[in-house]
């Protein structure tokens, strides 16, 4: 294909996709909800940044009990306790009852300004 055959091709395709994009357009212009759809997603969404905290533990494994699974699993209970004693005051729960069982959510978010060392 030498290169008037090759520009004639593009510019065939360049017509198809312009003529489609018309196409569409007015698609969307005669429909409310579509326009209300198009719109929607062509929108930028605000997004503000929510800092987030990090919480930090640390504990420290002997060495003679490395290599101790139960040991390990002790030390990382404790790390654990340690950090729910720092955000326990942001928990949420949330009660619900399903077919006659209660079942209790918790759930928790914590951001800088929210929450104290």
């Amino acid at each position: 294909m030498n290169a008037r055959q090759m520009k004639k091709h593009l510019k065939k395709q360049i017509d198809k996709i312009q003529s489609d994009n018309r196409l569409m357009r007015n698609i969307i212009n005669d429909c409310p909800t579509m326009q209300e759809l198009y719109d929607a997603y062509n929108k930028p969404l605000n997004i503000t940044k929510c800092p987030l905290q990090e919480f930090r533990m640390k504990r420290m494994i002997p060495v003679l009990m490395e290599n101790d699974r139960e040991i390990v699993e002790h030390i990382k209970l404790e790390v654990a306790k340690d950090l729910f004693e720092v955000v326990k005051d942001n928990i949420s729960y949330r009660f619900d009852n399903e077919n006659g069982i209660t079942f209790i959510t918790g759930s928790i978010f914590t951001v800088e300004s929210e929450v104290e060392e």
